[in-house]
Parts: C-alpha cells; sequence; structure tokens
C-alpha cells in the first residue's frame, strides 16, 4: 500500500519538477498552472458516518466512520482560453470508531448459538489517496480577470489505507482496497499577481468498490458478521449483505498557485 502511495507522490513531483523546464514554450501554447493545498471532506451516506444497532442476546454495534483533512497537489494546462485540464494527487485522511458486543447467533433451524465475544471500544485511522484527470472550465473569457470561477470534471484511481482486521474487515466498505472515483468541483480563482493566486474549491464525489455480489441497499439485521468466518480464523468479518458498493463525499479546498 505504502509503496503504491509513494509511487504516486514520485510521478507527481517529477511532473511539477518537468514542467517549469518547459515554462518558456508553455507561454506560447498556453499557461500551465501547478497549485498546493489543504481541505477537509465528509462523507455524504448517513448510514456509513454513524451505525447502531441492538439486538437483545445477538448484537451491540456502535460505529461512526468519517473523513477529514486533506492534501492536494495538481498541475493543469490550459491549451485554449478557458478550457484546461487537471491532473491531481490527493491524500484524505479519516478516522474509524467501532464498539462491538456479539453475544450470539442464531443457525439456519433457529437454535442460539452463544459467542460471548465482547471488546473494548477502538479508534483507527484510515485514508484515500487518489489520482484523478479532470477537465476544467473558466466561467469568464477575459485574459487578464483577477477573479476566476470555473467548474471542472473528472474520473480517477484510489488506494484506500487502513488496518486490515479492524478496519477493512470491520467497515461496510469491504475489503476492496482500490477502486474508480468520478469528482467534480466548483471553484473560483483569484490572481494576486500575473503569476500568483489562490484557489478556492467546493467538489464532490462518488467512489465505486470493484467487488460483486453485495447488496446496495444497508442491511441492519442482526447478522452484521460472518460467524462461519469467526469460527474457522477467530477474525470479526462483516457479513457480505451489509456491504455497500459505493459512496459519496464533499469537500472544500483552498490553494495557493504559480502560472507559467
Amino acid at each position: 500500500m505504502k509503496s503504491k502511495e509513494s509511487f504516486f507522490v514520485f510521478c507527481m513531483i517529477a511532473v511539477f519538477a518537468v514542467f517549469p523546464c518547459h515554462s518558456y514554450a508553455a507561454k506560447k501554447r498556453g499557461p500551465i498552472v501547478i497549485g498546493a493545498g489543504l481541505g477537509y471532506s465528509f462523507i455524504l451516506d448517513s448510514g456509513l458516518r454513524s451505525f447502531e444497532v441492538y439486538y437483545p442476546r445477538l448484537l451491540y454495534l456502535s460505529e461512526q466512520l468519517e473523513l477529514g483533512n486533506d492534501w492536494h497537489f495538481y498541475a493543469q494546462y490550459f491549451p485554449w482560453r478557458g478550457f484546461g485540464f487537471q491532473l491531481e494527487l490527493d491524500h484524505q485522511r479519516g478516522g474509524y470508531r467501532s464498539d462491538l458486543q456479539w453475544y450470539g447467533t442464531t443457525d439456519n433451524t433457529g437454535k442460539y448459538i452463544e459467542i460471548g465475544y465482547i471488546e473494548e471500544p477502538y479508534s483507527e485511522s484510515w485514508s484515500i489517496t487518489s489520482i484523478t484527470a479532470s477537465i476544467l472550465y473558466t466561467l469568464t473569457l477575459r485574459q487578464n480577470a483577477k477573479w476566476r470561477p470555473y467548474v471542472s470534471a473528472g474520473v480517477g484511481y484510489y488506494f484506500s489505507g487502513g488496518d486490515e482486521e479492524r478496519f477493512y474487515y470491520r467497515t461496510k466498505l469491504g475489503h476492496e482496497k482500490n477502486g474508480n472515483l468520478i469528482k467534480l468541483g466548483l471553484g473560483v480563482k483569484y490572481q494576486i499577481t500575473p503569476e500568483i493566486g489562490i484557489n478556492f474549491r467546493g467538489f464532490g464525489g462518488t467512489i465505486w468498490r470493484r467487488e460483486y455480489g453485495f447488496s446496495e441497499t444497508d442491511y441492519v439485521g442482526a447478522d452484521q458478521f460472518d460467524y462461519e468466518i469467526y469460527v474457522k480464523t477467530g477474525a470479526i468479518v462483516r457479513s457480505e449483505r451489509s456491504l455497500v458498493n459505493s459512496f459519496s463525499f464533499l469537500g472544500i479546498g483552498l490553494s495557493m498557485e504559480y502560472t507559467f
């Protein structure tokens, strides 16, 4: 996981290092912009943000899943006035809190099986690292305008990070650690000087898991975890019926830009 993230960081650094070398030629073709900044994002799906179920003698589960701060780097190229392309590397941090008391379950005949698994509440960190290619359109055609509102739309690929047993097995996101995403944005740029600018944007996106055979609706029954896996391995693994196929998020970001 770390090697994949390091590879993308290396690629983006290489891109940012190469662009300035071609800045003179770029002026003939159109401006090139590099930017870096911070932001904050949160999950839209209420069933993922906060979830609690209680069935006497069977299960008590309380959990919260969240996103938080993020950092991002991007490079933009505008071959035509008002129209451009963007390549962005984004790293979003998140948190997960769990309180699980698994008292028992029932088999196919309805017979009660006592489990008696009770653990201390705990918190874990996780992350989403993504690389996204987007199209941008500036809503003003004035070349020297200081305020430049814009919209963007893109597709990308993500890698998520977190503890195997205490995060991936437990959450409704399932075991899939990578997949595809779409990302939309609406923002405004302010040019302090012809080269230096500030970019404030709001963005939203949807992440898709690539695993198959799971319900798109939240399963809230007592059998939240797979008893057969627990018997064989001792691992607490989320039942397939309770996994979600996708989730959406919103966020805001503030960046500093340099135009070549």
